[in-house]
């Protein structure tokens, strides 16, 4: 029995290193899920709130992207945005570096882009219901 003293010690010297290391990726992995996911929602949301009233511009679209950023729990760096506001759309796009560079282009780096067509709600709504009138009368 002596000679078996020691494998739970050895066991433990390997197997809790290379745990560590796999907790640590999940962590990392999860936080990069979870900033793409975030992104991406701040991104749909800025740009259709930006096309209900595109007549504030881009500014408006800014500050909605830096309210909906700012409840962000994790972020890796600051994200480089693009606004563009037109008459028929307007373009949300949120580009972030991650510290995943060790791996080389196998994870890259967190990019989103959005776009909502400008539309006026009560004038599409109206629309929609002369239309059905019209279908009503043929009938």
């Amino acid at each position: 029995m002596k000679n078996k003293d020691g494998y739970v010690t050895t066991e433990a010297a390997v197997l809790l290193p290379l745990a560590s290391i796999l907790i640590l990726l999940l962590v990392w992995l999860c936080s990069y899920l979870y900033q793409g996911c975030f992104m991406t929602q701040a991104a749909y949301l800025a740009a259709f709130r930006g096309s209900r009233f595109r007549d504030q511009g881009e500014a408006y679209v800014n500050r909605q992207l830096d309210e909906l950023l700012s409840g962000e729990a994790l972020r890796f760096e600051e994200e480089q945005r693009t606004v563009e506001v037109s008459a028929l759309s307007v373009r949300v796009a949120l580009h972030r570096n991650t510290p995943f560079d060790v791996f080389g282009d196998w994870i890259p780096d967190l990019s989103v882009s959005w776009r909502a067509a400008v539309r006026d709600p009560v004038s599409h709504i109206r629309g929609i219901r002369n239309l059905q009138k019209m279908g009503d009368q043929d009938g």
